[in-house]
């Protein structure tokens, strides 16, 4: 994670390159601001006024910039080998933080959500991303606990957060400014609060504790708006109080085993307080069924954040032996066997599963992928199309979908079946790479160029971007619209790219 905050000395150059995967320009920044003063809202639950978000913060950085910046951080994620790549667990995440973001009611915000295998107990944001730790999911108890995490780190989102930080220290380089905010945000996610505000310190030793109250003030403001999305999506906005309470125990037992989350979002009782009376503020809510999506979730993330040390096979055994296991422990035990090479085993606990939640569509995929892995591939496909009728244009299913047609060795069909995914759903950037792989496995060279294209252009990686789209163009029997849509895309790139060097040179 400290290779993360080191690259973000250079975010200036390449705030500009996710742009282009939505088609708009980028945004150069600029190196001063003009002064100006937030105009305000009223907030009860604050006693102040939470800033509107039309200041100067945008003279510095946009929502853009601010949307590149995390895309960059999610690359290093990856890179760094942190990113829980998994299809459902990717789609469920996202999907809880767009039903919270999607309160705040703001077309111009946009979002991203994905988890890191970190046993520490922490979350972040980031510019317009957050990542949330296993350690944290495995230890919240149901979906509302974690809903009030994801809309607390939300809450930094909308309320642009690192943008506002940047103004306040306007003064300051805003290399060294995106510098620090990277490591206040993510340098403690693996290694502790104590890491992230040494790294403030040595970023700009003179203003160390001015940065650490700038942030600590902004969790207060992330309360509010985290308890007001937390209501508008239907979850009792009193979790967000029952968490503090439960960090604050946790602080309580021993000094030393503080997780991080406590050291970046310090809990005291005044904040506890104003989280109840902002709770009491919206009409009482009627408690929500437990969602068996989140408890598959949960059991999913364990199995996949455990490393094969710790043997999780034997702790749905020893769960056995206690009582009967849940649908969801179940699931976790299926998911047990495909890893122990047991996918007979696996198949039966799932036909089990899906037969009794006919609705949950992980269940399907899970099962789909169980099959496959029992060598029942005619099987397997067949069970896929059907799904793919039942639950159109559902990410996981048409994932494991596209996966399962490669492995038979029917590229084309995977590549059809991607190809009209990345038209109606906003791409992963594993799911480009996977359309790329289809692509070339079709026999569709051109198109796998430019999807590769479009794969650097999420990680910031304009140069390699431009160079995948020369050899798209290059590609021999190219029809007359493959040529003109890779000519475009190519002239963006390269117009992108000497915005990045004029930066450069200015900044």
């Amino acid at each position: 994670m400290r290779r993360i905050c080191a690259l973000f000395g250079c975010f200036l150059t390449l705030s500009a390159s996710y742009s282009a995967v939505a088609g708009d320009p980028p945004v150069v920044v600029p190196t001063t601001a003009t002064p100006a003063s937030f105009s305000t809202r009223s907030n009860p639950y604050l006693g102040y006024d939470l800033p509107d978000l039309g200041g100067p913060a945008n003279a510095l950085i946009s929502k853009a910039d601010e949307y590149s910046i995390g895309r960059m951080v999610l690359r290093e994620v990856r890179d760094s080998g942190l990113l829980m790549e998994d299809p459902e667990v990717t789609d469920y995440i996202q999907q809880l933080g767009m039903r919270l973001a999607s309160q705040a009611h703001d077309e111009g915000q946009s979002f991203t959500y994905n988890v890191m295998k970190e046993p520490v107990v922490n979350a972040g944001a980031i510019g317009r991303l957050v990542l949330i730790n296993s350690g944290l999911i495995l230890m919240t108890d149901n979906e509302s606990e974690l809903a009030s995490v994801v809309a607390h780190e939300t809450g930094h989102i909308v309320q642009r957060h690192m943008a506002r930080a940047i103004e306040a220290q306007s003064h300051m380089s805003l290399i060294n400014m995106a510098a620090m905010l990277a490591a206040i945000a993510l340098g403690a996610m693996a290694g502790g609060g104590q890491g992230a505000e040494g790294a403030i310190a040595l970023t700009q030793a003179a203003s160390y504790q001015q940065q650490v109250n700038l942030i600590r003030g902004n969790e207060i403001e992330a309360d509010a708006v985290g308890i007001e999305l937390l209501a508008g999506a239907g979850f009792d906005p009193n979790e967000m109080a029952n968490e503090f309470e439960l960090f604050s125990r946790m602080e309580g037992l021993s000094l030393a085993g503080i997780p991080p989350l406590l050291i970046d979002h310090p809990v005291t009782s005044e904040r506890v307080a104003a989280a109840r009376n902002r709770a009491a503020t919206f009409p009482p809510s009627k408690p929500l069924p437990e969602s068996l999506s989140y408890e598959l979730f949960k059991e999913r993330v364990r199995v996949l954040a455990l490393p094969p040390e710790e043997h999780v096979d034997q702790y749905y055994s020893r769960l056995r032996d206690r009582r009967p296991l849940s649908a969801a422990e179940r699931y976790g035990e299926a998911l047990v066997q495909m890893q122990n090479h047991n996918a007979a085993a696996a198949v039966a606990i799932l036909r089990e599963l899906v037969a009794q939640n006919p609705q949950v569509t992980m269940l399907y995929a899970t099962l789909g992928q169980a099959l496959v892995a029992n060598n029942q591939m005619p099987e397997a496909l067949e069970f896929f199309r059907q799904t793919n009728i039942l639950f159109p244009r559902n990410v996981p299913l048409t994932v494991r979908y596209a996966e399962t047609l490669m492995q038979a060795n029917r590229a084309p069909e995977a590549h059809t079946l991607l190809l009209d995914l990345f038209n109606n759903a906003d791409p992963t950037p594993a799911q480009i790479r996977l359309t790329a792989l289809a692509a070339n496995a079709a026999g569709d060279a051109g198109d796998a160029y430019e999807y590769m294209a479009e794969y650097d252009l999420v990680g910031g990686q304009l140069a390699l971007a431009n160079q995948q789209l020369e050899l798209a163009l290059a590609t021999p029997g190219l029809t007359g619209q493959q040529k003109a849509k890779f000519r475009a895309r190519l002239e963006q790139v390269r117009g992108w790219l000497r915005e990045q060097q004029a930066s450069r040179r200015t900044g």
